[in-house]
């Protein structure tokens, strides 16, 4: 009498799913077989989680950072961006007044996979003040319902 073992495994992050069937000769050969597969199925799924990195505390939004973190009128100030997707572009940094406007956009049409980035835009040094700064990802699509995807207002008070 013939021994098959079929295992089926669903692949993430597709969702795939393939067959593998394994003719047993006998029950020893079968233990062994089992142990095999269970190894490699550990090892690669042990080796997909993705690390975590440590990000500061100090955030502006969820995913925001102003460096440094109490800038002066003679500092380079700069908006940090954590995980942002490579094709998110810059399509605006404009200061107005009291105002930063900082926009970035992408198009969903496109449909790229997200590459995970941190993304550094330079504010620049801002004399003494209080300023709002208004962040907004924007979704260039025709298709897309919604255009303004994100969008984060805060206040950075720069000192003497």
């Amino acid at each position: 009498m013939n021994r098959y073992i079929s295992i089926h495994i669903l692949t993430q992050p597709f969702g795939q799913r393939f067959s593998l069937r394994v003719k047993v000769i006998n029950q020893e050969y079968m233990k062994r077989t089992i142990f095999a597969l269970v190894l490699i199925l550990l090892f690669s799924v042990g080796c997909t989680e993705k690390d975590k990195v440590a990000q500061p505390v100090n955030h502006v939004g969820n995913n925001m950072k102003i460096i440094p973190d109490s800038p002066g009128s003679k500092d380079l100030v700069k908006l940090v961006i954590y995980d942002d997707c490579t094709y998110n572009t810059l399509s605006k940094n404009k200061r107005t007044g009291n105002t930063i406007d900082i926009e970035k956009q992408f198009n969903s049409m496109m449909k790229w996979p997200c590459m995970m980035k941190n993304d550094t835009i330079l504010i620049g040094i801002l004399p003494q003040g209080t300023y709002n700064v208004n962040y907004t990802l924007i979704d260039i699509s025709q298709q897309a319902p919604q255009n303004i995807t994100y969008s984060n207002t805060f206040q950075l008070k720069v000192s003497m």
